[in-house]
This record gives C-alpha cells, structure tokens and sequence, in this order.
C-alpha cells in the first residue's frame, strides 16, 4: 500500500474558470485550449462526481480523497 508522510493531500480550490493553465513555451493559445480535459481539475471533476452519483453526498471535499483516488491522467475521481 501507498503511504505518505505526513499523510496530506493538497486538494486546489478555485474561482470558476481561474484555476491554473501549464503549458509550454512554444504552445499557442489555441492549442493550450483545444487540450482535452483542459478546464478539468480536482475541484470540478469532485462536483461532477456528486452531480453524477449519489454514493458520496455526504464526504466533504477534503474527506474525499480517503474514499477516492485521483486519477491526473484522466482527470477522475475513482472509489478506491
């Protein structure tokens, strides 16, 4: 099993549509954009999950990474 110490996980909070964009130099503003997934962080896909499920209405977001892992890749939120 995975362990962390001390066991924390930073979860973001944002103002809708101000989360953080990285991107490389040679991007253009188009491409940066036409990524897939691009507005999708932690916070939004936690909303998504409540709105499309109801087996975690009751976790805060800070409680819902001992319930669920993140999945940075696809950007999803998955029961662990």
């Amino acid at each position: 099993m995975h362990r962390e110490s001390p066991a924390v996980q930073h979860l973001p909070i944002h103002l809708p549509n101000e989360h953080y964009v990285n991107f490389h130099a040679h991007q253009t503003v188009n491409e940066v954009l036409a990524r897939q997934n691009m507005e999708k962080t932690q916070l939004t896909a936690w909303f998504d999950y409540n709105s499309a499920h109801d087996d975690s209405l009751d976790l805060i977001y800070w409680q819902f990474p001992q319930y669920y892992t993140w999945n940075a890749k696809v950007k999803l939120w998955h029961l662990r």
